[in-house]
């Protein structure tokens, strides 16, 4: 075996059997039980670049989970192993159970390592352009790859409030949310969904403390998805969107919320994938985007007068 970190110099040639020779890109998005990460992804995108760069004829081997509906990917289990004589494992350590299952899959097979982490030698590899491990490091492939725009989309979901009995539609409303989320069409693709909440908590590192904590991440969203009122209010009080839904048949609090901000809202039977997709579109525009600005003078302007209210109160 070639113990190299450099890319093998052999020249485009044919297999014994005079088949042009033909290269399969496998990596951990090949296999069945593999996890499957951005730089994954993104690793084996740079190395079809790189081999369409060559003029060598290829084919990606992918779990049914992340397959693209064209058919341009194949099957590690299915594919004849004769048919590529070269194999590239793309990122990840260079070892393990789901490397070693793709060098048995293929053993006549040229095994070449790309982007990944030479741990301890490169068996089963026979060479391997290693980003780390052994030699120089190597920036990381997922630099080189082009990625489209998409938006970022805070979720704050409500938990069930029992207070309401049975107008409750927490779970209905979710059911239906997160699915349209996930597939709402976009030039990029659907939005890049970041769940949060306004609870605050201490000694859990992962949860805001502090109400700055909480604005400081709402303002980086391009808009909020909401059942809770506090997510609604705080998303617009930063000049944010937001998709207002209110869980409760009817309306409840984020209704009322909603109106007094001059805000839409989306009660329990408004909520479908169409609606959610709708609204989530409009809020992505900049006239959104300026409405949600204007929200905050209009309620300071509302609330003028409230310490004023109080002092009424305070006194019989």
């Amino acid at each position: 075996m070639d113990d190299t970190s450099s890319q093998d110099p052999t020249p485009a040639r044919s297999t014994p059997d005079g088949v042009a020779r033909r290269v399969l890109v496998t990596g951990w998005f090949s296999v069945p039980d593999g996890e499957i990460t951005a730089g994954d992804l993104l690793a084996r995108d740079a190395a079809v670049a790189d081999l369409e760069a060559l003029g060598e004829p290829f084919d990606v081997a992918m779990t049914r989970t992340f397959a693209p509906d064209d058919s341009s990917s194949v099957d590690l289990e299915r594919v004849d192993p004769a048919r590529y004589d070269v194999v590239l494992w793309v990122c990840g350590p260079a070892r393990g159970r789901q490397l070693q299952r793709v060098a048995d899959r293929f053993p006549a097979a040229r095994l070449v390592g790309v982007d990944v982490s030479v741990v301890d030698g490169l068996a089963p590899l026979h060479a391997a352009l290693a980003r780390d491990g052994d030699g120089p490091p190597r920036p990381d492939t997922s630099v080189l790859v082009p990625v489209p725009a998409v938006p970022v989309v805070g979720l704050c979901a409500a938990h069930a409030q029992h207070e309401y009995g049975d107008r409750q539609r927490h779970d209905v409303v979710h059911d239906v949310v997160l699915p349209a989320l996930a597939s709402a069409p976009g030039p990029g693709g659907p939005p890049a969904v970041v769940p949060f909440d306004t609870r605050l908590a201490t000694g859990e590192p992962h949860v805001p403390s502090t109400a700055a904590q909480v604005e400081a991440l709402l303002r980086r969203f391009d808009v909020v998805v909401s059942s809770r009122l506090h997510g609604v209010v705080l998303a617009l009080k930063n000049g944010v969107p937001v998709v207002a839904l209110d869980p409760v048949e009817g309306g409840a609090k984020v209704a009322a919320q909603a109106r007094a901000l001059g805000w839409p809202v989306l009660l329990p039977h408004e909520v479908t994938t169409e609606r959610v997709q709708e609204q989530l579109a409009w809020a992505l525009t900049d006239a959104a985007r300026q409405a949600a600005r204007g929200v905050l003078p209009a309620a300071q302007e509302a609330l003028a007068g409230s310490a004023e209210q109080l002092g009424a109160l305070l006194r019989p």
